[in-house]
Formats: structure tokens, C-alpha cells, sequence
């Protein structure tokens, strides 16, 4: 079981590093589908939600970033203040990302 999962987190971890080159060369949805095949290997993966919710948020894809960015937040909950620094939030803004995201909502996120 051990075995497995060293394999699985070095496979994740090749298809998240493949993410990140495929999100540096624009090709946002095969990044997309990179993040989530490594997602599907090592699903506790905080940085591959929050990566995977940035691509997806630049495709317009709000709902599923927002979704992504919950999970992230659930397993690393010291990511929302990077949500904040990324997007530069307005006190508003940073407010509500930072009060609505309830134990309730990262379980639904789940």
C-alpha cells in the first residue's frame, strides 16, 4: 500500500509539473486537464486546486475555479490569503472570500 502510494504522488507530481509548463505556454486547456489528472492521483493536493482554479478562472470558467479554489482552501486554509494577494481584493471583496468560506461550504466543495 506504501508502494502505491509513492507511485501515485510521483505520478501527480510529473502531471502537475506538466501542468505547469503547458499554463506557461498558454495552452490552458490541456493545463486544465493536466491539473485534474493530477488531482486524480494525489487528490490532497492543495497547490494543483489553487493552480487548477487559476487556469480555470482565466478560461472563464468562474464556477469551477471558485469550486477548485474552496478545496485548496480546505486542505491549506493559509491559501485564501494568496487568493486575496493574487486578485488584489478590495476590503469588500476580500471580506466576503475571507467570511464565506465556512467548514460547511469547503465540505460541499469537497
Amino acid at each position: 500500500m506504501q508502494n502505491e502510494k509513492f507511485w501515485a504522488r510521483n505520478q501527480a507530481q510529473k502531471l502537475f509539473e506538466q501542468a505547469l509548463q503547458l499554463e506557461l505556454e498558454g495552452k490552458t486547456s490541456e493545463a486544465i486537464a493536466a491539473y485534474q489528472n493530477s488531482l486524480a492521483c494525489w487528490p490532497n493536493n492543495s497547490q494543483a486546486q489553487y493552480n487548477l482554479g487559476v487556469v480555470l478562472a482565466t478560461s472563464g470558467l468562474i464556477d469551477q475555479a471558485l469550486r477548485a479554489w474552496t478545496r485548496a482552501v480546505w486542505l491549506d486554509s493559509s491559501l485564501k490569503y494568496e487568493l486575496v494577494k493574487a486578485f488584489d481584493l478590495d476590503d469588500d471583496a476580500r471580506e466576503d472570500l475571507l467570511g464565506c468560506l465556512t467548514y460547511d461550504d469547503m465540505a460541499k466543495a469537497a
